[in-house]
């Protein structure tokens, strides 16, 4: 045999031997391309083998045609490796130049695949034989002279990449890119060799690319070019801060890193047994995380898949979060103890508050008192005096026990249909007397379009307005202070309430806004230390309302004035407008004023129970007018004892009594037999105002409720209310 077939004949042995080799490397994207490489270059170098021995034209052709596939296919192979491995991957100019080539290359082996019916690649096609070798010979196309430019420049661009990337790392110790330089140089040479005619009709180019991949399979093994990927994987497994087991798709550990094996220091990777009981049942058994030697770890376990997503096994990373946890735990028990100290000063101020109110109840009956007997005008305006001082020192506590309701989350909104007018009537009798006071020109303006009746907390919205315009009246000299009522419909059930006040008082200053909704907190004290208050109003509103699903905003000019508006959903519950609000009120209270008709009660008897002889006194006078028949306990027991001795008809109950408290007092009369026979009403009488109270002390057996400091009207309505029609006569 010829000397050149056989130099190819083992070429092509080689050739599949680097397939295999390049093969059985470890699996990364570099791999994948030069394997494709040493495929095509398989192609090529037994393409051109066949060739050589080829015995007529049509096996000629067939060789070329398998010759071509790897050539052509071998250079975009080889363009593709120099590229991922020099890291000229992204550029546009580089993916543009390797989709040319992959579009030019395909295009003409559709040109060599078709051959035998057009001129385009080969004119005329024919071989000779030269020592014994058929050599094709043929004449040239316009697409040959294409493709010989094209891969000539494919072959140059090869070259250049390689010359840069060794440039570009020419202070560091890689000798492998020297020896892809030389690959890369070797096929150009050779192709440049072949064009020029120096070797005849002889193709020394399929040679020259299996020297190349020769140089690229050694690099390969000598300087473990894709063990490198195994490497780094393997290095960062290793000395990542994280524990890493892999389990496969039995169970079965198969991989644990450093981390892992500093975690669980006392494991036996190897025992089967005491890493399914020690490690994946504890962590299966501490979802949340868990602690090993005072250090806090959480894990987290994700399903393992091959290419061909079949599951292949779990992976367990574990992580120290100790930072976390404790910076957590901290941040927990500063929460729980916050609210500890909120409760506490909740508690505390709800426990003054309750405190404040009893003797409050002292001077308010008994200054009402003083009202009803004397006729002394000088008396008489020192009691108003009184009067006046008591009432603003039960705002005070009934906003500091609203405040303590509200930040104890027992606030509660009492919902039920509202008349608006009503609403409006008695903001404006409670704010014009105020304005009138300060010579101020207050006004109310409203949609007269807006539904009459609504359903909310009509307390609440008339506590909000009753703030900001009591504000407004108290920080503004001269002027005026209007109120706007408008609303915007969302459905046939809602609408938005839009409430603003205005006034010109002197404002408040921009650097000063941030602190306008504090509690406790007084803006610009130097100028305002004459004016009364706890700062408390303006919080309490923007709380109510946000509780009510509004929100307050807030603008002002220093010295000009202030405006403070909100916006509040509210549902509607008629259909009928407002029109005029105060003929609106008008309608509705009449019914109200009839019922009020004045009475007494000489045959009724009624017990007052307290353990504070003051409260009992104003209990008395309070009811001096209904001339009732009147009796008093000053504690439970006494109680008990008179109600064994008398019938009553109403028990007024005080609830915080020492010994025996008012509720322990009412289960222990409820046993008695004169009791049962009888059935009097007991009323809770109590300084206890937060939320709930009514119900609880009805749920404790008491027909109904009374808070300190007593209401006369509401006392009086209370016992007309209860008293048997028969024992009740109008005057």
């Amino acid at each position: 045999m010829n000397a050149i077939v056989a130099l190819h004949g083992i070429g092509t042995v080689v050739a599949f031997i680097l397939m295999l080799l390049v093969y059985r490397a470890k699996p990364s994207e570099q791999q994948k391309i030069l394997f494709a490489g040493t495929v095509f270059t398989f192609l090529d170098v037994s393409g051109y083998f066949f060739e050589l021995q080829g015995q007529s034209l049509e096996a000629i052709r067939l060789a070329v045609k398998i010759e071509y596939v790897g050539t052509a296919m071998g250079l975009l192979s080889f363009l593709y490796f120099t590229c991922l491995y020099s890291n000229h991957l992204h550029g546009r100019v580089i993916r543009g130049i390797k989709a040319f080539y992959a579009v030019n290359n395909i295009f003409i082996l559709s040109l060599i695949f078709t051959m035998e019916y057009h001129p385009l690649y080969y004119k005329s096609v024919g071989y000779t034989v030269e020592d014994g070798i058929h050599l094709l010979v043929f004449e040239p196309g316009i697409f040959y002279r294409w493709w010989t430019v094209s891969v000539t420049v494919m072959g140059l661009l090869i070259a250049l990449i390689m010359v840069q990337s060794v440039f570009e790392h020419r202070g560091e110790k890689r000798p492998e890119l020297l020896f892809i330089l030389i690959a890369s140089v070797i096929p150009i040479v050779m192709w440049m060799l072949r064009i020029t005619g120096v070797f005849g009709h002889y193709d020394s180019y399929p040679f020259s690319m299996l020297i190349a991949e020769c140089f690229l399979v050694f690099v390969m093994y000598r300087y473990r070019l894709f063990d490198a990927v195994k490497l780094a994987k393997d290095r960062v497994l290793d000395d990542i801060k994280e524990g890493i087991l892999v389990a496969d798709e039995l169970g079965t550990l198969i991989y644990v890193n450093k981390e892992a094996d500093t975690i669980f220091p006392d494991i036996d990777w190897k025992d089967r047994e005491m890493v399914d009981e020690r490690v994946f049942h504890f962590m299966d058994t501490h979802a949340d995380g868990f602690i090993i030697e005072e250090r806090f770890y959480e894990w987290q376990q994700s399903e393992i898949y091959d290419d061909k997503k079949r599951r292949a096994g779990v992976l367990y990373r574990i992580t120290d979060t100790t930072d976390n946890y404790l910076y957590t735990k901290q941040l927990i028990e500063l929460k729980e103890e916050a609210e500890r100290a909120n409760e506490a000063k909740s508690s505390f101020l709800a426990r003054m508050s309750h405190e404040i109110r009893t003797p409050i109840n002292a001077i308010l009956g008994m200054n009402e008192m003083i009202l009803r007997e004397t006729d002394l005008g000088s008396v008489r305006e020192y009691a108003t005096n009184i009067y006046s001082a008591s009432k603003v020192l039960l705002s005070i506590i009934n906003d500091i026990l609203d405040l303590s309701k509200i930040e104890s989350s027992k606030m509660e909104l009492m919902e039920a249909d509202y008349n608006m007018g009503n609403l409006l009537l008695d903001i404006e009798n409670m704010i014009s007397l105020r304005a009138e006071e300060k010579n101020l020109n207050f006004k109310i303006v409203t949609d007269a379009t807006m539904p009459k009746l609504l359903y909310g907390d009509e307390k609440r919205i008339k506590q909000c307005i009753v703030n900001l315009l009591t504000n407004s009246v108290k920080y503004t000299k001269e002027g005026s202070v209007t109120m706007q009522m408008d609303y915007v419909k969302n459905d046939d059930d809602t609408i938005n309430l839009w409430v603003s006040v205005s006034d010109t008082g002197i404002g408040i200053k921009e650097d000063d806004l941030y602190l306008l909704f504090d509690p406790f907190t007084r803006l610009d004290m130097k100028k305002n230390k004459t004016i009364e208050g706890t700062g408390l109003g303006l919080s309490i509103t923007k709380r109510l309302l946000e509780m009510m699903g509004g929100n307050l905003t807030v603008e002002s000019i220093y010295g000009k004035g202030s405006t403070f508006s909100f916006v509040v959903p509210q549902k509607v519950a008629g259909e009928e407008p407002l029109g005029d609000y105060k003929k609106s009120a008008d309608d509705v209270a009449l019914p109200d004023a009839q019922e009020r008709r004045a009475y007494v009660a000489p045959n009724a008897k009624i017990l007052a129970v307290d353990d504070t002889r003051v409260n009992i006194t104003v209990v008395k006078g309070l009811l001096k007018r209904l001339k009732v028949q009147f009796d008093s306990a000053l504690s439970g027991q006494e109680c008990l004892d008179k109600v064994k001795a008398n019938r009553y008809d109403i028990i007024l109950l005080d609830h915080m009594m020492p010994e025996m408290d008012g509720i322990e007092t009412l289960h222990n009369m409820q046993q008695m037999e004169e009791y049962i026979q009888n059935k009097p009403v007991v009323i809770a009488l109590t300084a206890n105002a937060i939320v709930g109270a009514r119900e609880e002390y009805l749920r404790e057996g008491f027909v109904d409720y009374l808070s300190k400091p007593i209401d006369s009207v509401q006392l009086e309505e209370m016992i007309h209310k209860y008293l048997p029609e028969e024992l009740v006569e109008y005057i």
